[in-house]
């Protein structure tokens, strides 16, 4: 809880300056950074450094050049798809970040601290040296509490680079750069940080956004209440191998509000009843007024033998014919969606007669773009593999939307 809450317009807000502010703000994000492994195979926290060899490194330890950590990025996934299409690989590699650059408050040298979130191992990319030696295997890569070892990474050429394990205690080192920004002499006024504030006044932050790191746990964690046909009992949410809650905040708070208002109106619509759990909820949330104003919004009493009802009922009726017609046209091609050929393998992708192609949208993130063979039919002409229903090839197969939609097929 904020020791310094301030008032304006007749809201109480958090200082976000003070150290209980911060240690909130840090919480927040390695419940997030905790989050988003969950969906991700692979997890690594790196160190990048410069060395002083050539004046471009030199530069590079003296102010921030994050071009550095966007062309490593880059680099990266370059090598992922070339090891993917000599090693065959039957997915299509990702790589999602989070990154914090740091200036030591030794020498003031700027460095970098990653998490990468992948589904492939690092480890296979590029070739590592200790000491000018070649290392192969992983074990002698990775380094273990205090015992660092230092790397040099084809990948990275402008100076060393360490590799660790992630967990709870890695992803809040990692993270505590994060809030360098709220370091500043004057943010530390009358805080036990204030001694050293000006070591610890400069930082940089940048993260993967599309989704933001975090959401797709958010929203599986929605799916799965949905499916059991309940809600949270408190804005509190528990992340495996994260010791206590996430609490979300900004917007991430109100996305999850809303989300559960919608799921209460599904499950009201349903049954006839809110939602299991959903006076907990509100009862949680009685002291915090931007809560309960997206929870209970405007209440209107509604006459179930009169015309506003039926309209009503009518109108969530169409609303989920519409649904399921979108459901049908999607998962229902000839060609699978573009999410479910990501999934395919190059030579199930040749089975079908498509071609994957790599493209890079404006900010030069890669992504899959995918065409009919040479000298087959486009896709809208195509023929289905069954004569109708859900394509054998969808990944949704199996979901209870998918058997509404497809009631023969969809199992």
């Amino acid at each position: 809880m904020c020791s310094d809450p301030q008032e304006k317009d007749g809201f109480i807000f958090a200082c976000r300056s003070c150290n209980e502010c911060i240690a909130t703000r840090r919480h927040g994000w390695v419940a997030r950074a905790m989050a988003e492994k969950t969906d991700w195979p692979h997890t690594a926290c790196i160190a990048l450094t410069y060395s002083d060899e050539t004046q471009q490194t030199r530069d590079g330890a003296a102010m921030f050049c994050y071009a550095d950590v966007a062309d490593f990025l880059k680099r990266l996934r370059q090598a992922a798809r070339r090891e993917a299409k000599r090693a065959k690989w039957d997915f299509v590699p990702s790589v999602r970040f989070l990154c914090a650059g740091e200036q030591g408050s030794r020498n003031g040298r700027c460095h970098w601290h990653l998490i990468l979130y992948t589904n492939f191992d690092l480890t296979v990319l590029g070739q590592f040296r200790r000491s000018g030696v070649l290392v192969s295997h992983r074990r002698d890569m990775i380094s273990e509490g205090k015992r660092k070892r230092r790397l040099n990474w084809s990948l990275w050429p402008h100076g060393f680079m360490t590799l660790q394990e992630p967990d709870q205690g890695g992803m809040a080192y990692v993270l505590s750069y994060c809030l360098k920004d709220q370091f500043t002499e004057e943010k530390s006024r009358d805080t036990m940080r204030h001694a050293k504030a000006e070591n610890f006044a400069t930082g940089l932050f940048r993260m993967s956004k599309r989704p933001a790191i975090g959401e797709n746990f958010l929203m599986r964690k929605i799916e799965s209440l949905l499916e059991k046909g309940a809600c949270l009992p408190a804005l509190k949410i528990s992340i495996p191998d994260f010791k206590g809650y996430w609490q979300p905040s900004g917007s991430f708070r109100k996305k999850l509000l809303w989300c559960l208002v919608a799921l209460n109106k599904r499950i009201l619509w349903t049954t006839g009843a809110p939602a299991p759990q959903w006076s907990s909820l509100i009862a949680s949330c009685s002291e915090n007024h931007a809560d309960l104003e997206v929870l209970l919004g405007p209440q209107i009493e509604q006459d179930e033998t009169g015309l506003d009802w039926q309209i009503a009922v009518r109108g969530r009726e169409t609303a989920e014919a519409q649904r399921l017609g979108a459901i049908r046209r999607e998962c229902g091609r000839a060609v699978p969606c573009g999410r479910c050929l990501n999934a395919l393998s190059d030579s199930q992708l040749a089975a079908l007669r498509i071609d994957r192609r790599w493209q890079e949208d404006l900010e030069g993130e890669p992504y899959a773009a995918y065409f009919p063979t040479a000298g087959t039919p486009d896709f809208k002409n195509r023929s289905h593999p069954t004569g109708g229903g859900v394509n054998p090839l969808c990944g949704r197969r199996g979901e209870a939307d998918i058997a509404k939609a497809f009631p023969r097929t969809g199992a």
